[in-house]
């Protein structure tokens, strides 16, 4: 599999987790987010899911859409992945009312 064919594989992959977040997400506010387990569970998979795929994205990918915050990225999916308990439910809310809506929007227009 050539690198372009990689990264369209696991860039697709990253927009089904961000719409899979999108329809999990619709109609929830803060307080149902932060009181039901299922669905902060299933949240922390897909961020899981969506590093993952990030971390096999090639350097050139990337590099050209530097202003997406990579690391950051890799870095929450090492932490849900190998530290869960050190997740902050009430950051990852915000990430999600902030910051996945913008990945998406990144993603959705590649």
């Amino acid at each position: 599999m050539s690198m372009k064919e990689r990264d369209i594989t696991h860039i697709e992959r990253i927009k089904e987790e961000l719409n899979f977040l999108q329809v999990i997400l619709q109609d929830k506010n803060k307080e149902t987010f932060l009181s039901d387990n299922i669905i902060q569970h299933a949240v922390t998979m897909a961020l899981i899911t969506i590093g993952e795929c990030v971390n096999h994205l090639s350097e050139g990918f990337m590099g050209k859409y530097a202003f997406i915050e990579w690391v950051k990225i890799i870095a929450v999916r090492n932490i849900a992945a190998h530290g869960y308990w050190q997740l902050n439910m009430e950051q990852i809310w915000q990430a999600m009312e902030k910051d996945i809506p913008q990945l998406k929007d990144f993603f959705d227009s590649l």
